[in-house]
């Protein structure tokens, strides 16, 4: 019995030693908020450490010397491992290194800089699901100057660029200003971006990631003074010279799908300063040029350009692209059709909020938090090329949104869109369906403000409410903007279903025996519709209308459309 409990506690030991010798150097468990530090004194993250430690942060600058007395100034390397908390999201980071980097969330390589380098800022955006995730840095340094500096924030929409401003036109030492800019169109004159900035001889790196679709892109820079443009660390433009405004400097680069990073310096001499970057497709949209912003403001550039087949996409609790936000983001698309000679009605479901252009003006207006609402507008002449634009935003849940369109007869239509203005005595149209003209004689009163308040500056009778101003005013005492009008009559209706339809830029209301059947009294231009059933006999038409600015004009039609 002695013998067999010393036999035990032999094994035991010597478990104990074989399990401790093979922990020896491993990495123990991280606490969120510290990183588990493992120093290495080669540039190989070869052997074992020696030294192990626990590091606040990953922000060191140790000149020509050394991070501990056991490791050299040079050719020594350094492993951190930490778990940390993400909200979800997009995240932007950031590294300085001097020299080899990498970086991973979890097992995917988000920076990849292993190799000799200067100081020069690395930004990578990518996405991260909530939760908590391991992330590990990896740095070596080989000779000379030792720093590196590690660092993450969640991307607010519009935040697109990184910008950093230095006192001086070389780019060189810290940035005394870092903050994030929206675009680069700057024109600050003889002044200065910021208090902390002299006006004359400052410089700024800016840095972001953007998504491209396949194909190649031409950047452009006006600027006073010099400007470069890198692409993925290529450089694409270069006007790195002292010039005045007007000039324009181009670089065409062909980009594969998917992210690139983006770096753009500036440097201003003297006198007037000004900065412009942007960038183009060379290659044509066969379809809709579609622009995605990672916000629902379209503040800032897209995060995302790309061709789309059609506007039809289900992107469920999910975004358009993994490195997007899943809420909170929008698109616009734009396109030119030829259309054939026709009327059309345009259709819309969206989840949530939707525009729609046609050559310019707003034809659908649901810019509000929807579950996948059908809209349209219809009775739309069209004929040869005419612009579409569609805009969408996406709240949180599901993210869903198609547009179409449906060409129709001439039973579909309004009956004043073509031509605009209605010959006098124009009268019923054969079949079954009467068509109804407005012509007068029509109560006008028209006031000098856009909220039909206190006397009408002018008072006339009117023989049809089909009027197109265009940039001026409707008469004597009237501006050209920001006047309303009002217009009334009784009219007798043989009995059946109307509907009645507005053409106006911009507000509208409508009555009908004092009741309200379409308001909308606020700034557009389009059509609006309402159908009432009416009685035989007489009733009251009143409608009510304001201008803002730009062109002014001011329709009313109608159709019975069943008896």
């Amino acid at each position: 019995m002695r013998m067999l409990n010393r036999g035990f506690v032999f094994l035991t030991v010597v478990l104990f030693i074989l399990v401790s010798a093979s922990t020896a150097g491993a990495c123990p468990a991280v606490s969120p908020g510290r990183w588990w530090a493992d120093y290495f004194s080669n540039p190989d993250l070869s052997g074992s450490p020696v030294v192990s430690r626990y590091d606040d942060a990953i922000n060191f600058d140790w000149g020509t010397g050394s991070p501990a007395n056991e490791l050299p100034a040079d050719n020594f390397s350094v492993r951190w491992v930490r778990d940390e908390w993400f909200s979800g999201g997009t995240y932007r980071f950031e590294v300085h290194s001097d020299d080899g980097v990498r970086l991973w969330v979890d097992n995917v390589l988000v920076v990849d800089e292993w190799r000799d380098r200067q100081p020069t800022p690395i930004i990578v955006d990518h996405p991260v699901a909530a939760g908590t995730h391991r992330v590990r840095v990896e740095y070596y340094e080989r000779t000379g100057g030792a720093l590196i500096s590690v660092g993450w924030s969640r991307l607010v929409g519009g935040a697109a660029w990184r910008g950093e401003y230095y006192a001086n036109r070389d780019l060189s030492g810290w940035p005394v200003l870092v903050r994030n800019d929206r675009a680069i169109d700057f024109e600050w004159g003889d002044g200065s971006p910021d208090p902390a900035l002299p006006a004359d001889n400052f410089s700024v790196r800016w840095t972001r990631t953007v998504g491209f679709d396949a194909g190649t892109y031409r950047f452009f820079t006006s600027t006073d003074d010099g400007a470069r443009v890198w692409v993925d660390g290529k450089l694409v433009v270069d006007a790195w010279r002292d010039q005045k405004q007007l000039n324009t400097h181009t670089g065409d680069i062909y980009l594969t799908a998917g992210q690139h990073n983006l770096v753009v310096e500036y440097y201003e001499h003297g006198g007037a300063a000004s900065a412009h970057v942007w960038w183009k497709p060379l290659d044509s949209y066969a379809n809709w040029h579609g622009e995605y912003f990672d916000n629902r403001d379209f503040i800032g550039g897209p995060v995302l350009v790309r061709g789309d087949a059609g506007i039809n996409f289900d992107w469920g609790t999910g975004a358009p692209v993994d490195w997007m936000p899943d809420d909170n983001f929008s698109v616009r698309w734009s396109r030119t059709v030829n259309f054939t000679p026709g009327y059309y009605r345009f259709v819309v479901r969206a989840d949530d909020g939707v525009r729609v252009w046609l050559d310019g003006y707003p034809i659908i207006d649901r810019w509000q938090d929807m579950d996948y609402e059908l809209h349209y507008v219809d009775g739309t002449y069209l004929q040869g090329a005419h612009t579409i634009k569609v805009e969408y935003y996406e709240r949180n849940g599901n993210a869903r949104v198609h547009f179409w369109w449906e060409q129709g007869s001439d039973a579909d239509a309004p009956p004043s869109f073509v031509p605009t203005s209605v010959p006098q005595g124009a009268g019923p149209v054969a079949g079954d369906v009467t068509e109804t003209w407005p012509d007068g004689p029509w109560q006008a009163s028209y006031f000098d403000n856009a909220s039909l308040q206190g006397d009408p500056v002018l008072t006339r009778v009117e023989k049809a409410l089909d009027l197109n101003w265009g940039l001026g005013s409707p008469g004597d005492g009237v501006p050209n903007d920001h006047f309303s009008a009002r217009w009334t009559r009784s009219l007798d209706f043989q009995g059946g279903l109307y509907r009645f339809t507005t053409y106006t830029d911009d507000g509208v209301r409508l009555w009908v025996d004092g009741k309200l059947v379409i308001n909308s009294w606020r700034p557009m231009r389009g059509y609006r519709s309402a159908t009432v059933r009416l009685e035989p006999g007489t009733h009251e038409i009143k409608m009510e209308y304001y201008e803002r600015t730009g062109v002014a004009l001011a329709r009313l039609t109608w159709r019975r459309v069943s008896r």
